[in-house]
């Protein structure tokens, strides 16, 4: 939204509202920081603009996208309801203040301005985006999935649409035979017209040093960032080379760190899809590793030109990537046992002999305290997966549960103010359980989410979401957490953590045996403050935290993948190498 939103700036007409000086020149100024990424340069650029024409709408609005890139949601919201009482019933100023209204977590407001949009633009495919990505996040997904299919009836070719109808799918639990259809009709359309890559000239030589690149946007303080540092500080030297591929937008303290760790650090945020390929191939890259899948910030309109022979997609997303083009997925026998799973994507499966995941815990992470229900007096259950994971169908399920303990409470993180609270609150109340006994929170920072596993004595995991990264960050901060394993990757994350530490019992394959799993902790303190207390150790002691048997596991893989391509180029050029 936001880099088509500088364009149309670009074109559209303006008000200035007041004689003077040409501002043009400015704006246009303001608008190249922004695609540098400089957006309290723009943001001056555009205040002193004002300071002389109060009432220009384009710098009102690149003021709003300033706030909004800056993660300053509540500013936008504000600067994008002035461009409003200055632009009137425009479309794409109504649609604009919609997407700041959701990101801000007033849905109903985002709705209503959505629907306004609409009303002036129907059917335009970036609008009813908005619309659907507001519904899910008043937590109204199953209304969301209605208006995703609806809007790409009519717009089959809209890429977002199709990233979003994924995502529903995976977290609502549809059959994973679906969601596999899904990401291939979204490869179809976006990576299939790039298929015939030129020939790669890298030398198939299968024992050789290889140049190996990490494309990802999550290089930065992230949940995804506990698992990304050890492959870039531990690889083995004398057998890779590594390449980066940055596609962060924002830098912190953890870009710097893994820009000082990496080689060969590329920032590609700016780069279109066509130039990052010629760098790709430039460096020589032998293994592409994708980090991201259709996370937000992906490049796989990278991927999908094949710039290196061979292409793996690991890590962060719970599913295919679609596309042809992408050659392994990475994955562990747990989250995806043979014989079953292969028909879910179309990556061969490579997979690690332990966990998917090598966790490197946060060291501003608290120490371990006491179980809190000593001090309390009753049993606290948590849940900190996003709003997004919860379910209908799993709020029934924790109801039962509360029912089960009367004096026990529920805390829930990544739930913030306003709709979304709203509809879960009465969401418990229609399944008899009284909202007093629900305590929420909003997005913390790290450190305030963390801080809050120490008044949680057991975690409870989404499903059919489970929690990957939150999960390791849970049992590392020493809550038992209580999981239902089901059919797909999306719901076998927990399986595979608990199982990799030492604890399978914590894991249910049923409603039931959930609920019994949980009530069984509930009812022996004992053994919950031993759980506690014990956990660092645990982790330490199992594969997940073994960095260096990890890395030489993964390192395999990627060895293996090679020598595969090897012997087809080999064979392909009649023996010759």
């Amino acid at each position: 939204m936001l880099k088509g939103l500088l364009s149309e700036l670009l074109r559209r007409g303006n008000s200035a509202g007041a004689a003077g000086d040409d501002p043009a020149p400015q704006i246009e100024q303001a608008v190249r920081l922004m695609h540098l990424r400089d957006d309290a340069g723009a943001a001056r650029i555009c205040e002193r603009v004002l300071e002389r024409h109060p009432k220009m709408v384009k710098a009102w609005e690149l003021l709003a996208v300033a706030a909004l890139n800056l993660a300053d949601y509540p500013l936008a919201v504000e600067r994008f309801e002035r461009v409003l009482a200055l632009a009137g019933d425009d479309a794409q100023a109504l649609a604009n203040a919609a997407e700041a209204n959701r990101r801000a977590d007033r849905c109903d407001r985002a709705l209503e301005l959505i629907g306004r949009a609409l009303a002036l633009k129907p059917g335009f495919a970036p609008f009813l985006h908005i619309q659907v990505l507001a519904l899910e996040s008043a937590w109204r997904s199953e209304e969301a999935l209605a208006a995703c299919r609806a809007a790409l009836r009519l717009h089959p070719d809209f890429a977002k649409l199709h990233v979003s109808y994924t995502t529903l799918l995976n977290r609502t639990g549809a059959d994973p035979a679906l969601i596999r259809d899904a990401h291939c009709r979204w490869a179809e359309c976006h990576a299939a017209p790039y298929a015939g890559a030129p020939p790669h000239g890298n030398p198939p030589q299968p024992e050789r040093l290889l140049r190996i690149g990490y494309v990802s946007a999550d290089f930065r303080r992230h949940a995804m960032s506990d698992f990304v540092l050890p492959l870039l500080e531990h690889y083995d030297p004398a057998r890779f080379e590594v390449y980066c591929y940055s596609n962060t937008p924002v830098r912190d303290d953890i870009t710097l760190r893994c820009e000082t760790v990496a080689p060969h650090w590329r920032d590609i945020v700016s780069l279109p899809d066509a130039a990052a390929e010629a760098l790709v191939r430039g460096d020589g890259i032998d293994v592409l590793i994708d980090l991201s899948g259709h996370s937000i910030g992906n490049r796989l309109g990278l991927f999908a030109r094949k710039p290196a022979p061979v292409q793996v997609t690991y890590l962060g997303y719970p599913g295919t990537t679609g596309m042809l083009q992408m050659d392994y997925r990475i994955t562990d026998a747990r989250a995806d046992p043979p014989g079953t799973s292969e028909a879910y994507y179309r990556e061969q499966l490579l997979r690690l002999r332990h966990s998917v995941w090598c966790f490197a815990p946060p060291l501003q992470m608290p120490e371990v305290g006491p179980l809190p229900a000593f001090t309390a007096g009753h049993i606290t259950f948590g849940s900190l997966n996003s709003a997004f994971k919860l379910t209908p169908q799993l709020v029934a399920l924790w109801s039962r549960l509360l029912a089960a303990l009367p004096e026990s409470k529920l805390l829930l993180a990544g739930v913030p103010a306003g709709a979304a609270r709203a509809r879960i609150s009465r969401e418990f109340e229609r399944n008899n359980t009284d909202p007093a006994r629900l305590e929420f929170h909003g997005y913390l920072p790290w450190g305030e989410f963390w801080a809050l596993h120490g008044r949680i004595d057991i975690a409870l995991d989404a499903f059919p979401c489970n929690g990957g990264a939150t999960t390791c960050e849970t049992l590392w901060l020493g809550v038992p957490l209580v999981n239902r394993a089901g059919e797909a990757f999306v719901s076998r994350a927990g399986l595979s953590i608990l199982t990799t530490i030492g604890l399978p019992e914590l894991v249910a394959y049923s409603e039931d045996e959930y609920l019994r799993i949980a009530l069984d902790l509930a009812h022996d303190r004992t053994r919950l403050a031993r759980l506690r207390a014990d956990m660092r150790e645990r982790m330490r002691a199992s594969p997940l935290l073994a960095t260096a048997a990890f890395m030489r596991d993964l390192e395999d893989c990627y060895r293996t993948a090679w020598r595969q391509w090897c012997v087809r180029r080999t064979a392909a050029r009649g023996g010759v190498c």
